[in-house]
């Protein structure tokens, strides 16, 4: 991220907070940069048609500056994520599970399992670490001086697509399939979206891990590591895997309606 853009889009920013009646001065002060810089940004942000002037000094964003200015905020977030991360690498003391029983001192292997971080003896991995203070099998661990990368691999979704109302609802849902996949995939998340979806869960005996914001939390927890089996109601179906295209999620989409003629 070059100095020069992120100036540019600072001025960007300033000009859409107090547009349109813009003094350079004010830009420079608040940015910590002399007058004679702000004026050539702004020279340059108008050769690249972000913004216009009005004359006197007022200046607003064109269209193409508004999709510039949004496309960097989204890029700066994703920035300001990994730095944050990075920041964790610095930490002394990290949370773990104990896989097995662990005492101080004890040399250990890390692993992510279901979006937590396990620590054992014996599941030989790249990551390393030392006990501070042990635990029983399943009990909170601190560990120290981390060797290594985690290796994190982006779980998979399968799409159980169930039914709307309009074409039968939970009536008409093959309980059968469901409960083979499940089966099947014991440790994965559970995702719960739209009503019948979650009258189909509730009749299973399951409580989903994910009810709300649930594009956002496959997504989150499929970058974790886990594995995640979504109970998404009809045409909702379409949103979800927009999502997952977009972020390079991989998918399967299965239709649990018995009767796919109703």
């Amino acid at each position: 991220m070059k100095k020069r853009n992120i100036t540019e889009f600072q001025i960007l920013s300033e000009i859409v907070r107090k547009q349109p009646h813009v003094k350079q001065k004010e830009i420079a002060e608040v940015l910590g940069i002399t007058v004679q810089g702000v004026s050539e940004h702004i020279r340059n942000l108008l050769k690249k048609n972000y913004i216009k002037s009005r004359g006197r000094g007022e200046y607003v964003l064109t269209d193409t500056g508004m999709r510039a200015l949004k496309t960097w905020i989204s890029e700066f977030k994703n920035y300001l994520n990994d730095v944050n991360q990075d920041i964790y690498r610095y930490k002394e003391i990290w949370p773990a599970i104990a896989y097995e029983d662990l005492k101080e001192g004890d040399e250990v292997y890390l692993f992510m399992k279901k979006g937590n971080l396990y620590a054992s003896k014996f599941n030989k991995t790249e990551s390393t670490a030392k006990v501070v203070e042990g635990g029983k099998e399943g009990e909170d661990i601190a560990i120290t001086d981390i060797k290594g990368i985690i290796d994190i691999k982006k779980g998979k979704v399968i799409i159980l697509k169930i039914p709307p109302k309009v074409k039968g609802g939970s009536k008409n849902v093959d309980y059968d399939l469901i409960k083979k996949i499940l089966d099947d995939n014991k440790d994965a998340v559970i995702a719960s979206m739209g009503t019948i979806s979650y009258v189909v869960s509730n009749k299973l005996g399951i409580k989903p891990d994910i009810r709300f914001a649930v594009p956002e939390g496959v997504v989150s927890a499929c970058n974790r590591g886990c594995d995640v089996i979504g109970f998404i109601t009809g045409k909702m179906t379409e949103k979800i895997v927009k999502i997952l295209d977009k972020n390079k999620i991989s998918y399967t989409v299965l239709d649990t309606a018995k009767n796919t003629d109703e």
